[in-house]
């Protein structure tokens, strides 16, 4: 029998090894309490019989409790139809933000209603309109039919757009009411009733943190979005499992750890990418050519900075602790990869610069070290921190600031001006839930498990997390340029921007009236954006204070993010109370009639550049989590220092350098978790809100995705867990 090639190796695992979605709806299967619950150590999984009947039965009873509104809802509609024959009186009044800090700041273009319901509970459309761009409104009505003898209550009522949908290929706008107000019918007696200054809370920004983000207040019962439930459902499908076994883990593990291994923990996760090659194929998943494939092509899809000197080499860098706040248990020295490209187009490595503190007891954090594969044993331990490091920075840096921190900032903005612009049919499907997942992110990961795996505390993650984010602009983005034709994850990456374009120009071309007409909310959307961005990276640090090695990091770090995140430091940025905003302005023109003709291209840049960022950019990291951070030994959140002197240059079989048993079933856990929510694709459609178009286009290209490794039913339609 011939011996097998890596070629066909790899591609046999990464089929066995995809994730498969299924529902069985098993009665007494365990289940979570609510993704809410979820917890490092064992988060609200419900087991016992007994509870579970009660859950049902809660369950039903709220299915009940819809079934019984919409049944009312259908019994007494409210039909379109307005009761206006000749209006001669008005109800005024405006609508601000609640927010202490906002209190004059007006509420545009939200839906305003006047209802009268009769004795017989039939309702009656009185009047309706929207706020104006300073948050008036002025509903004309007929005093008449107000007060006519049948009706025997009135009301005002506001209603926020919460999401879109599709019909037979045309968007609909799904409002929700968001304010009630009584008004006693024997109050109205003249020309105007004046219902004053309405406050209302929607989509706030958090006033604890520099960072643009959603006030969340209570995430289950007062919060402006909620999960849909399908998401929900696919998640307790996958991750009841993933929690028994890790539940079983930490209970032997403070019970009887004599009786668990890393191993063992390790075998009791579904198989990974590299387990499986490994497995086919031992040492082929640590050896230069794998390294080289996956740093190109793998959840790292390192960016290849030319070398100054030889064109013909690149550098692939993962800035270590910096000046951030960090611990003294896990090692994050900073890690410079030098790669040349082979003749197929695949890069190898040739030397790995480590610097930075590798042991407990040499603290310097400047020391430097340089391996190349003559160094043997220590060329392998050299790349075991290169990929650690490597992980660490896509998660951190990549993943959650680039993807989950960036689309959000757009989301608020977005969900706080879009109202009456075809803007909100064309963003809204994509950038719907970010805020609840970086909401439970908070809990579980920047408060949870990286500060307990990895070198930075809570507090040097924040600092990391608003200082990265300060390399995220829209403004000239472009996608990663490929090397080769070897590079498929930036070809893919390239067709997908361009699709993106295509399709937002198509968009715009179908819409162009309304989104000029409704410019007032572009104006706005831009301004949030600007306001409440983050400074660009080192704007505001004091050179003059720096040490020369000091300098040296930050002009090093400037060089490769500007190249890695496509940051054009010439674009014209604002300077907000001091502070030089990274996000660049789309327009500073109130109408559409008195912007210049770069603002209309600003527009579509920043709306395709939301979605990339929401759905491919982040769809590309999330699968591959599974992929190249399922097995602990190749690669990890963080290298312990351990209690020799080599410290982390050492090898797999010293388990003291890597994390302990507690961490590593958490980690498996959460690599699972977050590759395994399976729900919310822009071919599949689930909740009917992608445009039809965006999906024909993509699958009309799914052949072409394929080639480069790409399955298009697998990119997401908005950032998932």
């Amino acid at each position: 029998m011939e011996n097998p090639t890596p070629e066909s190796v790899c591609e046999e695992c990464l089929k066995k090894t995809k994730i498969h979605y299924r529902e069985d709806g098993r009665f007494f299967m365990p289940r979570l309490l609510s993704i809410n619950h979820l917890q490092l150590g064992n988060s609200k999984i419900l087991h016992n019989p007994l509870v579970l009947i009660v859950e049902w039965l809660y369950r039903q009873y709220k299915h009940l409790r819809d079934a019984w509104k919409r049944f009312i809802a259908w019994l007494f509609p409210r039909p379109t139809k307005v009761w206006c024959h000749h209006a001669d009186s008005a109800l005024v009044g405006q609508i601000h933000y609640a927010d202490r800090d906002n209190l004059n700041t007006p509420i545009h273009n939200l839906r305003v209603e006047f209802w009268g319901r009769t004795r017989w509970l039939q309702w009656r459309k009185l009047a309706d309109g929207y706020s104006d761009d300073e948050g008036k409104f002025s509903l004309q009505f007929e005093l008449r039919e107000a007060r006519n003898w049948k009706i025997y209550k009135t009301q005002f009522e506001v209603y926020q757009t919460t999401h879109v949908y599709f019909e037979s290929e045309k968007p609909k706008v799904a409002l929700e009411c968001c304010y009630v107000e009584q008004v006693p019918v024997s109050n109205l007696t003249g020309m105007r009733y004046n219902l004053r200054t309405i406050h209302l809370h929607l989509w706030e920004y958090r006033r604890d943190t520099p960072v643009p983000r959603t006030e969340i207040k209570n995430v289950d019962n007062d919060s402006p979005q909620y999960y849909a439930q399908g998401r929900l459902d696919a998640l307790f499908e996958q991750i009841t499992p993933l929690e028994v076994t890790k539940a079983k883990h930490l209970l032997q593990i403070e019970q009887a750890p004599e009786t668990i291994s890393l191993a063992q923990i390790q075998s009791d996760y579904p198989e990974n990418l590299t387990v499986c090659i490994e497995r086919k194929l031992p040492g082929y998943t640590r050896s230069d050519e794998w390294f080289g494939r996956r740093m190109m092509n793998g959840m790292n899809r390192g960016t290849f900075l030319p070398d100054k000197e030889n064109h013909n080499m690149f550098w692939v860098k993962y800035f270590g602790v910096c000046n951030y706040e960090h611990n003294d248990e896990y090692a994050l020295p900073t890690v410079e990869i030098k790669f040349a490209l082979k003749e197929n187009g695949l890069p190898t490595p040739t030397e790995i610069h480590i610097t930075g503190q590798t042991n407990a007891f040499d603290k310097n954090p400047w020391q430097k070290k340089v391996f190349t594969p003559a160094n043997g044993e220590e060329w392998l331990y050299a790349k075991r921190i290169a990929r650690v490091n490597g992980a660490f920075s896509t998660e951190v840096d990549e993943h959650f600031t680039g993807t989950h921190l960036n689309t959000e900032q757009y989301a608020i903005a977005a969900y706080r001006n879009f109202r009456r612009s075809p803007l909100a049919c064309l963003l809204f499907p994509h950038l719907k839930e970010v805020a609840l997942v970086n909401h439970s992110a908070d809990t579980l990961l920047i408060h949870g498990y990286i500060p307990s795996a990895t070198a930075l505390t809570e507090n040097g993650l924040h600092q990391r997390c608003y200082e990265l984010l300060g390399m995220q602009d829209w403004k000239n983005w472009k996608p990663m340029k490929p090397l080769s034709e070897a590079h498929t994850c930036a070809k893919a990456e390239k067709m997908f921007w361009d699709l993106t374009i295509d399709y937002v120009e198509k968009f715009f071309a179908e819409n162009l009236e309304e989104i000029k007409h409704h410019w007032i909310e572009v104006y706005r959307f831009s301004q949030d954006l600007v306001n409440h961005a983050v400074p660009v990276f080192l704007s505001s640090i004091d050179w003059g204070k720096l040490s020369p090695e000091e300098k040296q990091l930050a002009n090093d770090r400037i060089e490769y993010y500007t190249y890695q995140y496509s940051f054009d430091t010439s674009a014209k940025r604002e300077t907000v109370n001091g502070e030089l905003k990274v996000v660049s302005p789309i327009t500073t023109s109130r109408t559409f009639e008195e912007s210049p003709p770069e603002d209309m291209q600003n527009l579509k840049h920043v709306c395709a550049y939301a979605i990339m960022m929401a759905t491919y950019m982040h769809t590309w990291i999330n699968e591959h989590q599974y992929d190249d951070l399922g097995e602990v030994l190749y690669s990890s959140g963080g290298l312990r220092y351990g209690n020799k002197e080599r410290g982390i240059l050492a090898p797999e079989s010293d388990l003291s350098i890597s994390p302990d048993l507690t961490r590593s079933t958490q980690m498996l856990w959460f690599t699972n978790f977050l590759s395994r929510t399976e729900y919310g694709f822009i071919t599949k459609n689930e909740e009917g809100d992608v445009n039809p178009l965006f999906s024909k286009m993509l699958l009309d290209r799914k052949e072409e995705f394929a080639k480069l490794g790409v399955d298009v039913n697998a990119i997401e339609s908005r950032t998932n867990i």
